[in-house]
């Protein structure tokens, strides 16, 4: 890292190295959650949040966009049938359905992988994984009727099959 504080460019964030660092900090959380079955219960909303909030990298495409988008609004709207229901988009998806990419957003919500990766306990980083994503959901209110319509068409169509 370069020893300066900047800005990361997706998410905002003040941490050293800028957007390198907020990188850092993400792939640090990863190492955690794969080497700790405890931490590794929301892998998937920590992915899809992250991933929201640094689209330039992770959200390049309508497809990908999709994938993030829908992974949260999931993980938000519908927990109980979350599992059926990613399964479904990550198929529909890999029809690589005819999609627009929309405008997104300039906030990308209040918290950040900092503050994920500063839970020192497996109930605590739960907690905060859902802050996370609900704050980060909320920052994408202009896209949440787009996602719910990409849920819907996904939901219906494993429903008819």
């Amino acid at each position: 890292m370069d020893g300066q504080t900047n800005r990361c460019d997706g998410c905002g964030l003040a941490v050293e190295g800028g957007t390198d660092g907020c990188q850092a900090q993400f792939d640090d959380e990863s190492v955690r959650e794969y080497g700790n079955v405890a931490f590794a219960g929301r892998r998937r909303l920590v992915v899809d949040t992250y991933a929201l909030q640094h689209p330039e990298r992770y959200c390049r495409s309508a497809i990908s966009l999709a994938a993030h988008l829908t992974g949260v609004c999931i993980a938000v709207e519908h927990r109980a049938r979350e599992e059926v229901l990613n399964d479904a988009v990550q198929r529909w998806l890999s029809r690589r359905p005819e999609l627009e990419k929309p405008v997104l957003p300039a906030d990308r919500g209040p918290l950040t992988i900092a503050d994920v990766l500063a839970a020192t306990d497996a109930v605590a980083h739960r907690s905060i994984v859902e802050r996370w994503a609900r704050g980060t959901w909320a920052a994408y209110a202009d896209l949440q009727s787009v996602a719910r319509e990409w849920v819907r068409q996904v939901d219906y169509e494993r429903a008819t099959d």
